[in-house]
């Protein structure tokens, strides 16, 4: 047996450095067996673990402390049909896939757009509804001819979008002249467009609406989406077995007609 003292105060470098490679060295197999056991965790088969950022109405958010939506509808009906109890867990929008991706979630379900670059790192169910994105303008600030007009004088303007979606992409590349800014969350950018620092603002239409029906004496959105993103389930690429059955439940919400009935309850005037 190798005893190495614990004070290495007075070895010299070299020495000292020897010391506690042989120490890492006889942890090594401790800490691998440690790690193994952290990773062979099963999550539990009877729970469906539904990630979720809760500040996107009517998607996804809180009212006296309960999720609800769009979003949290079709999480109660997925997790009855595949018996598995449902269990909310918040994550910071751009946290997401790295959740998902370390097993802390079992799916994503949060207003997420279908993305190539978003491909390469989950698989997307079935989209569960088509969606977009569109302006919104201050009332007392748009074109007399109408909103069309309203999107188009927009070329030298100030933009306002949400960080880390696909707002601010399209802004970026529809926009070239006008000046981009990028806002932490979509309250910022509401707040910026209220106070005159932004002349538009552009994010995914269902929140767009939303907002624009709780603000309407000083707001007003354009009333059609200006792009086509479907919405649709992430799940992680090692769980194939989850992506057909929930594929399977979406199939049987679309032929029964409970997928439609949830969307025209949050969308009256769409669906």
């Amino acid at each position: 047996m190798i005893l190495i003292h614990s004070d290495v105060s007075y070895v010299p470098k070299i020495t000292k450095t020897i010391l506690i490679m042989k120490r890492f060295l006889v942890l090594l197999p401790l800490l691998t067996m440690l790690s193994a056991c952290v990773s062979n965790v099963k999550p539990n088969p009877n729970i469906l673990r539904v990630g979720i950022s809760p500040n996107s109405p009517p998607l996804i958010y809180k009212t006296d402390g309960k999720i609800v939506g769009v979003e949290a509808s079709f999480a109660k009906e997925v997790s009855e049909k595949l018996n598995r109890k449902l269990v909310f867990v918040e994550v910071p929008w751009p946290k997401q896939m790295e959740y998902l991706e370390n097993d802390k979630t079992d799916i994503i379900m949060s207003g997420m757009t279908v993305t190539p670059t978003r491909e390469y790192r989950v698989n997307f169910t079935k989209p569960y509804m088509l969606s977009g994105l569109t302006p919104l303008f201050r009332r007392s600030d748009y074109a007399a001819s109408g909103l069309v007009q309203s999107i188009i004088r927009q070329q030298n303007s100030t933009i306002g979008t949400v960080k880390d979606t696909t707002g601010e992409i399209f802004a970026k590349d529809a926009y070239p002249k006008a000046t981009v800014l990028v806002y932490k969350s979509k309250d910022d950018a509401v707040a910026a467009l209220k106070s005159g620092r932004i002349n538009m603002m552009i994010h995914d239409a269902t929140q767009v609406w939303w907002i624009a029906s709780n603000n309407e004496a000083e707001l007003v959105a354009f009333p059609e989406i200006i792009n086509t993103e479907p919405l649709a389930w992430a799940i992680s690429k090692s769980n194939m077995e989850l992506l057909e059955q929930v594929n399977a439940i979406l199939d049987q919400m679309k032929n029964d007609g409970s997928g439609e009935k949830i969307l025209k309850n949050w969308f009256p005037d769409t669906y």
